[in-house]
């Protein structure tokens, strides 16, 4: 009974080796860009940002007279938690942080509409 014990727990430990930890999440996320932010380069930026896997752009950006852009893009990412604003804060900062982004709203998460008591989440 016990060498089935120490099987089992290995192969657990294995598992664990090559399995990740927490599953993929997808998100949706509007972005306010600055006029004239070059789409093609962002998109790059944020796919090499850590947790990345995978970046889409949903439609055309959205121009508007006053010179800010839409862009609204699907990102399929490595959560840190299973705390889904903590990961879309996580995510939504990394972003914030490149040149010619002005704020981040959150649209969905792993397919579900996401709020904040009601309330559209904006980083």
């Amino acid at each position: 009974m016990k060498n089935q014990h120490s099987s089992i727990h290995a192969k657990r430990i294995i598992e664990s080796l090559y399995k990740l930890e927490r599953k993929i999440a997808s998100t949706v996320l509007t972005c306010k860009l600055e006029k004239d932010t070059h789409v093609p380069d962002l998109m790059t930026k944020i796919r090499i940002l850590k947790g990345v896997a995978v970046v889409g752009q949903k439609a055309k950006v959205e121009r508007y007279m006053d010179g800010d852009d839409l862009l609204t893009i699907s990102i399929k990412f490595l959560p840190n938690s299973d705390e889904i604003y903590s990961n879309l804060e996580m995510l939504s900062k990394m972003i914030r942080r490149l040149p010619g982004v002005k704020s981040i709203t959150a649209q969905m998460y792993n397919k579900k509409v996401v709020t904040l008591k009601g309330k559209k989440i904006i980083f």
